[in-house]
């Protein structure tokens, strides 16, 4: 599947100021007719207090959705997100599901849009487009934690990349399972920054712009009625055509999409591999030989240039299918002290383990070690290392 760019509970009543408009925050549902939970427009110039749990402050604007089916002039401004109290991406439009009902599968949709111009931080340079994506959150007490809260956590429908001053529409489905029901699973409306122009910053960068939102329902998904087949008149018998029939082209992500599995970023190489970007490393990190992004399977191929440069990682291993470590890639790791290396074929970037504990013993397949210890010490390995 292909990417554009690219990762609510009932609340206390406030009170919000908008265009010297005061709006009270209530529980005002405006529940549609037929099968929809809710479906909110705005038009009222009602903030329902399902949308709004994490400290954010969520306004009536004078602004509309331009898209298919969008009526009035109002929409919802979710602004103040670096006073939430959740963590960033979170801190947003949230909407709670405890009362949706097991079993069931519902259509969430919202149209989206923002102001925020180009704009250049330490992680990178970014234009006016900004990333939207709806994911599941499980905000209950670690005791709640079941299989099925576990499974139902995640992105919901596609990543929609979104320039300024422009709407687009985010659309997917959820089913609800039978463990969380009446458990605090949130619906959360991400927006952050879309993959870095140069060198690394997705999922790093921690945006807190201001959004707005126009047109969010949740609706039961209904299986259509199948439309009763008439029997059809004898026919003649058809003329067989023996030209084989290629088979569908599998659908891949394209090569830059991002995602973090676990405490790992990768970044898709082409159809077959994945580099690792960095990560949120802590005291043990395991580099798989695999990994699997959007039910596709990829080779871990290569580990990036600094994608980990000055952590605190201790014991780190290497999966069998990496070629390549990048410049500096654990450099200054000076708590680094055990590595094993599973890669039998490995090119190790300038000064890659520059800086990691003196002490160090490194692990490497037997029919390698005259050329790794080596090329490890080209590559910054402290003299004191053993490689074994």
């Amino acid at each position: 599947m292909k990417k554009k760019l690219f990762k609510a509970i009932a609340g206390c009543a406030a009170v919000c100021f908008v265009s010297g408009m005061i709006v009270s925050v209530n529980s005002n549902k405006a529940v549609a007719d037929d099968n929809y939970i809710c479906n909110y427009d705005f038009e009222d110039g009602v903030v329902s207090d399902d949308l709004n749990v994490n400290g954010v402050t969520l306004s009536i604007e004078s602004k509309n959705s331009d898209l298919e089916g969008s009526s009035g002039s109002n929409c919802l401004k979710v602004s103040g997100r670096a006073s939430g109290k959740d963590w960033w991406e979170r801190n947003g439009l949230v909407y709670n599901m405890k009362n949706l009902e097991a079993g069931k599968t519902y259509v969430i949709t919202v149209d989206i849009t923002h102001d925020s111009d180009a704009v250049t931080t330490s992680k990178g340079e970014y234009e006016d487009v900004r990333a939207f994506k709806f994911a599941t959150y499980f905000a209950g007490a670690a005791s709640e934690q079941t299989d099925a809260t576990t499974a139902m956590y995640g992105q919901v429908g596609n990543v929609m990349g979104t320039q300024k001053g422009v709407w687009e529409r985010i659309s997917g489905q959820i089913t609800i399972k039978e463990d969380t029901v009446g458990k605090d699973y949130l619906l959360c409306l991400f927006m952050g920054y879309p993959e870095a122009v140069g060198t690394g910053g997705s999922y790093q960068d921690k945006n807190t712009e201001d959004y707005y939102v126009d047109n969010f329902s949740i609706k039961e998904y209904v299986e259509p009625t199948a439309t009763p087949v008439p029997t059809p008149s004898p026919t003649p018998a058809p003329v067989v055509d023996d030209t084989p029939v290629a088979p569908p082209e599998e659908d891949y992500l394209d090569p830059g999409y991002e995602e973090t599995i676990g405490n790992i970023d990768y970044r898709v190489l082409d159809k077959e591999s994945v580099a690792v970007s960095g990560g949120d490393a802590g005291k043990k990190l395991n580099i798989p030989d695999t990994v699997v992004i959007e039910e596709h399977t990829y080779k871990v191929a290569s580990i990036d240039a600094k994608a980990f440069q000055g952590s605190d990682i201790k014991n780190l291993t290497i999966g069998a299918n990496v070629t390549s470590i990048g410049k500096s890639a654990f450099a200054n790791c000076s708590s680094l002290k055990k590595i094993t290396i599973k890669s039998t074929s490995v090119k190790f970037g300038k000064k890659a383990f520059k800086g990691i504990n003196k002490k160090a013993a490194v692990k490497v397949p037997k029919a390698n070690k005259k050329a790794y210890t080596k090329s490890l010490k080209k590559a910054g390995l402290p003299k004191k290392a053993k490689v074994k």
